[in-house]
Parts: structure tokens; C-alpha cells; sequence
């Protein structure tokens, strides 16, 4: 094993699973893409639509089920500049 690829393992140390799920995710869709398998695409956070979340708020649900996001439209709009 080379000094670096020791360097890089002694980053990981302690690293939360979130940060470390990251990590893998970046390394498995930049660094080695025709080495992903199956098993790998669903270890590293697969919805049920396909997409795959990435980051600390993976399975976190960021919008409140009671709330109507079309309450908003207007202030929106008028924030962007945007007038209809």
C-alpha cells in the first residue's frame, strides 16, 4: 500500500456514516464508473424512483406532509421578479 492510499485511509477515521456513504457515492459515479455493481447502486441510497440521494439528508423528508407549496406562488414570484 503507497503513503497516499495510507494518508487517504487515515482521513476516513472517524468520519460519520453519512460522510463516508458520500464519499463512496462520489468515488463510485466519478472514479470508477464501469465498476459499480448492483449490489453497490443499492447499498449507496436508491429510492424508490430511481434517483439516487446523496448527502446527509438521504431519507430525510424536507418538507412537512401538511404543507401546501403553492401557498407560497406568489411571495415566490415577486422575489424572482417574476409577475403573472
Amino acid at each position: 500500500m503507497s503513503t497516499l492510499q495510507r494518508q487517504v485511509i487515515q482521513s476516513l477515521n472517524g468520519l460519520s456514516d453519512d460522510n463516508l456513504r458520500f464519499l463512496l457515492d462520489m468515488i463510485q459515479r466519478f472514479m470508477k464508473p464501469e465498476e459499480i455493481s448492483e449490489e453497490n447502486i443499492s447499498e449507496a441510497g436508491m429510492t424508490r424512483s430511481g434517483m439516487r440521494r446523496i448527502g446527509s439528508l438521504e431519507g430525510q423528508d424536507l418538507i412537512d406532509a401538511d404543507y401546501d407549496i403553492d401557498e407560497s406562488n406568489d411571495e415566490i414570484a415577486e422575489m424572482f421578479g417574476v409577475y403573472g
